[in-house]
């Protein structure tokens, strides 16, 4: 059976908006297990432990943090275009201000006065605090091993550093995004 145009982008909507509804879910998914992870490894390995062990367990989970953070970046870039997409398929299915995604909030607010609150904040934030966690454990750890005094301070410092420049790595790369 052969379908008409009209048919045809219906079922192109659809399909669009259960991609959304998909990219969405997977996010959720992410930022409540990504650092519930890290939480709950930075407390449990937060304590003395040999050098080797701090470095060992910090990498596997900067490592792996980092690997999921790619892969949400370029879920970002799909959601996005499917978004722009679905758009696009409302204005074809003559659903004008009456679609979904045409009528979404054009600003966003600020957090704060000055973050602008936006789909990549939060991702910036939960990913930062993780990578901070990690990257907390493998410093304190790699200086341990080389005996330097206040290790554990110098990677805390270390950590949050790394935390932040995460954080504004994220909100750059999501505020291109946007611009698409």
């Amino acid at each position: 059976m052969a379908l008409d145009a009209d048919d045809r982008l219906q079922l192109d909507y659809d399909q669009t908006q259960q991609l959304l509804r998909t990219l969405t879910d997977i996010r959720f998914k992410l930022l409540a297990f990504v650092p519930t992870i890290a939480g709950a490894s930075v407390g449990l390995f937060g304590r003395a432990r040999p050098a080797a062990e701090l470095m060992a367990i910090g990498m596997l989970g900067l490592v792996s943090t980092l690997g999921i953070l790619v892969y949400e970046l370029r879920n970002s870039q799909t959601y996005t275009a499917a978004v722009h997409r679905a758009r696009k398929l409302e204005e074809r299915l003559e659903l004008g201000s009456g679609g979904l995604l045409s009528e979404s909030p054009a600003g966003t607010g600020r957090l704060l006065g000055f973050m602008p609150i936006g789909r990549e904040l939060g991702l910036a934030l939960v990913y930062g605090a993780a990578l901070a966690g990690w990257t907390y454990l493998v410093a304190w750890g790699a200086l341990g091993a080389l005996e330097v005094p206040g290790a554990r301070g110098a990677g805390v410092v270390i950590g949050g550093a790394v935390g932040a420049l995460i954080v504004a790595e994220v909100s750059r790369v999501g505020s291109g995004e946007a611009g698409r």
